[in-house]
């Protein structure tokens, strides 16, 4: 099983990757992604800090509830930010971040 170093090391290395895609893209599609790859890093944090031995009961189920609601946020935030992808798809005709300012039209 992983020690709990392990997982704080993958969390941060997949916040960076994360990082990285928000703020190296200008394509919208990756941006979300690299959005959603940033609260997987969090709740991945969240875990590997609920797993500690020294961690009360309290904290334990607030690092197990957590990431459940985390992930349904995320979906939805998720489906709003590809609908919006969508709508400027239709009229722009591409998914290019500095292009989504014909929406304000």
């Amino acid at each position: 099983m992983m020690d709990q170093i392990h997982l704080l090391i993958l969390g941060i290395i997949l916040f960076c990757v994360g990082l990285y895609a928000l703020l190296g893209k200008r394509n919208v599609i990756k941006i979300l992604m690299g959005i959603e790859i940033m609260t997987i890093a969090i709740n991945v944090v969240f875990i590997a800090l609920g797993s500690a031995d020294f961690v009360g009961d309290d904290f334990q189920i607030f690092t197990q509830i957590f990431p459940i609601i985390s992930i349904a946020i995320g979906a939805a935030v998720m489906a709003v930010g590809l609908a919006i992808v969508i709508n400027n798809y239709r009229h722009a005709k591409g998914v290019d971040s500095d292009e989504m300012a014909t929406l304000k039209r």
